[in-house]
């Protein structure tokens, strides 16, 4: 028996903080037939039922074309079965829908299990009121092979957006052979105990920089009592940000040379943020402006600049000038380092009659 974890996908997502109004609309509907593209190798893998493990939608305001097709696709499919369980963001899609697909299971507040013969699949909605007599309540026989589905953050887990806490603990020695989780985007699989294991499948597809490397879902094969697990890279792109030191360069072309020589490898299809870093003189003028325009072979291009100016009060006290003077006041002053270093770039720009 196959059946397929997913989770954290969140459709109808803005998608605008970094990118064009054209090029948001145009990563939603790629997110939106990642999804399909996703049912469609489930189907082709026999593929029994897709867990979602939370956060389908983005947020409780869906688009009606959206909620459309999600339907229609679930009547396509209607031999796989999709074990829906509500996330933090997407509450209130059941409540939303007038009648649900034969093959929509849905997980409530309270222990649901969906029966395969063996395989028992079983989850809950975590919420504050409800989580410690969820914990105390989840009774799974030792024969059975037990797959539990919940949505929201283990303790030590970092998360940009809040929500439950799961109590990882309290679920040992439960009998549980695959913990289904979703909330966190990233992939990340690791033993829950003796007999089983937890996982994040991650997202679909990265939405921001805070998102990067491969993204995808889990594929889950049971044979023999066991559950073998496989994570499945499938998105269309990825974000990827790269970290680019530019201590020791004296000139912007050496630099934009050394960028792209290090991106020769990388998919143009990908979203690419370069984060400059390091130290650099007065004498290295930037052309940001010119890096991005060079690279806009790639879908998104972002360069931030994180380089701090390397210069001391000492390496300019015989500069007797009005330029010297300037600078070793800002150098003097309170200020944090890259505020003087904004203000002494603006400075000098001034003074050599530049528009600031």
């Amino acid at each position: 028996m196959k059946l397929l974890h997913c989770g954290d996908i969140h459709l109808d997502s803005k998608m605008e903080s970094n990118l064009s109004s054209q090029k948001a609309k145009e990563r939603k509907n790629e997110i939106l037939n990642t999804f399909e593209r996703m049912i469609e190798f489930a189907k082709k893998e026999d593929v029994k039922g897709v867990i979602i493990a939370g956060d389908m939608f983005d947020g409780n305001r869906i688009l009606s074309q959206t909620k459309s097709r999600i339907l229609k696709l679930m009547t396509k499919y209607s031999d796989i079965d999709f074990l829906y369980l509500s996330g933090n963001h997407d509450i209130s899609f059941i409540s939303q829908l007038d009648q649900l697909p034969k093959n929509l299971k849905v997980f409530g507040k309270n222990w649901t299990t969906f029966d395969y013969g063996d395989v028992k699949i079983t989850g809950a909605i975590l919420s504050g009121e409800n989580s410690n007599a969820l914990y105390e309540t989840l009774n799974l026989k030792e024969n059975d092979i037990n797959i539990v589905v919940l949505h929201g953050q283990i303790a030590k887990y970092n998360s940009s957006s809040k929500g439950e806490v799961i109590a990882l603990p309290k679920l040992k020695d439960k009998n549980i052979d695959y913990l289904a989780l979703g909330h966190i985007h990233y992939y990340l699989l690791e033993k829950l105990d003796k007999r089983g294991e937890y996982c994040y499948c991650g997202c679909l597809e990265g939405r921001g920089f805070d998102e990067c490397g491969e993204k995808g879902f889990v594929l889950l094969e049971i044979d023999d009592k066991k559950v073998l697990s496989k994570f499945i890279p499938f998105a269309r792109r990825r974000l990827i940000d790269v970290e680019f030191e530019i201590t020791g360069f004296d000139n912007w072309f050496d630099i934009e040379s050394a960028i792209i020589e290090r991106l020769k490898n990388i998919d143009r299809e990908n979203l690419l943020k370069i984060t400059l870093t390091g130290k650099y003189h007065l004498s290295l003028d930037k052309h940001i402006s010119m890096l991005e325009k060079r690279l806009e072979g790639f879908y998104f291009v972002k360069v931030k600049d994180e380089s701090l100016l390397d210069v001391k009060i000492e390496d300019i006290e015989n500069d007797i000038s009005l330029r010297g003077e300037f600078i070793r006041k800002v150098l003097a002053s309170d200020l944090s380092e890259k505020a003087k270093e904004i203000i002494i770039l603006s400075g000098l720009k001034a003074l050599r009659g530049e528009e600031i």
